[in-house]
């Protein structure tokens, strides 16, 4: 039986959802026209591109990299940001700008900025609040963000409806293309192209053609980094590997579930893009966040699931300060 406290929790999360609703429909109101949107290239910007996508039919343009966000590509009246945060002051255009998001929230946003913000989403899930859409789709996002717990009524009505192997079955596709180095806008298409998970699994469109190939050269650079073992340092395991596919998540999310009293920090050594790129995870009430920013590295991201990209220079003062400073 639920209590009168669940009930008035439930009753704030409806009506902060109605008022962020009602903001983006009065944005649109006061600026009409073409409209853009810029996100980021994982399962969860792309579902979150997909919904916005289907309900406002503008341009889309993927962002490969998460230090800062790029020129516009295409013109229009009003931008969307997609998953990507909100920077301090300004944006790279002068145009009003929405932003989805989850994550933490800038001091001073830039000027003309309206943030549509929960932290208790992923921006998949938040952007099917705002816009609607398919709830197939934003549950890829959640899956691919907060796991098969995440307390969604979205997410449960979906597992049960088609099972959970098949979501995630088509959540690991949809993220192959940015693991593999590819092509993320095939990724977005298969989104678009098609209205279920069963149509989308059985399908031979283009699309989907390539993102399995994408998934093939993906388990293969998996196999190849499942070989490095851990170095502890203190309350940090950290696991160093050379891949040109961005893989560190997954190699992360296998050793969390294997060292729980450890914030699991993983680097992908890309020389071929001259960058390391971080993934840490941790379990309960342990802060992968809080417990590295406590040794220097400033992660993006949740508590317990984060990552950034450094430079060869970068992570060799941290490898340092860390070294040092073990504890």
């Amino acid at each position: 039986m639920e209590s009168q406290g669940e009930h008035r929790s439930d009753r704030g999360r409806l009506s902060k959802a109605v008022a962020l609703k009602e903001q983006l429909h009065q944005w649109r109101q006061r600026h009409p026209g073409p409209v853009t949107a810029v996100h980021d290239f994982d399962a969860d910007g792309l579902c979150a591109a997909a919904l916005w996508k289907r309900s406002l039919g503008g341009t889309t343009q993927v962002v490969r990299g998460r230090k800062s966000l790029p020129p516009l590509q295409h013109p229009a009246n009003l931008a969307f940001v997609l998953d990507l945060s909100c920077p301090e002051d300004e944006f790279p255009w002068n145009l009003p700008t929405v932003v989805i998001d989850h994550h933490l929230p800038p001091v001073r946003p830039p000027a003309e900025t309206l943030l549509l913000h929960r932290s208790d989403r992923c921006t998949a899930w938040l952007a099917h609040d705002l816009l609607g859409g398919p709830d197939w789709i934003a549950v890829l996002g959640i899956l691919s963000d907060m796991g098969d717990s995440s307390p969604s009524p979205l997410l449960q009505g979906q597992l049960d409806r088609w099972g959970i192997n098949p979501l995630r079955q088509l959540t690991s596709l949809v993220n192959s293309a940015h693991r593999a180095g590819g092509d993320c806008d095939q990724a977005l298409e298969a989104l678009l192209q098609h209205e279920s998970p069963s149509q989308m699994i059985h399908s031979d469109h283009p699309s989907m053609t390539y993102l399995r190939d994408c998934q093939r050269k993906v388990r293969k650079r998996l196999g190849q980094a499942k070989q490095a073992s851990p170095t502890y340092y203190g309350k940090v395991a950290l696991v160093e590997f050379q891949s040109d596919c961005p893989v560190q998540s997954i190699i992360a999310q296998i050793w969390k579930s294997r060292l729980a009293d450890k914030v699991v920090l993983v680097a992908n050594l890309r020389n071929d893009r001259a960058e390391v790129h971080l993934s840490a995870r941790s379990r309960g009430n342990l802060s992968a966040i809080e417990t590295l920013r406590d040794r220097g590295l400033v992660l993006r991201g949740h508590p317990n699931s984060a990552g950034a990209v450094l430079t060869p220079e970068e992570w060799q003062n941290f490898l340092e300060t860390l070294r040092a400073h073990t504890y």
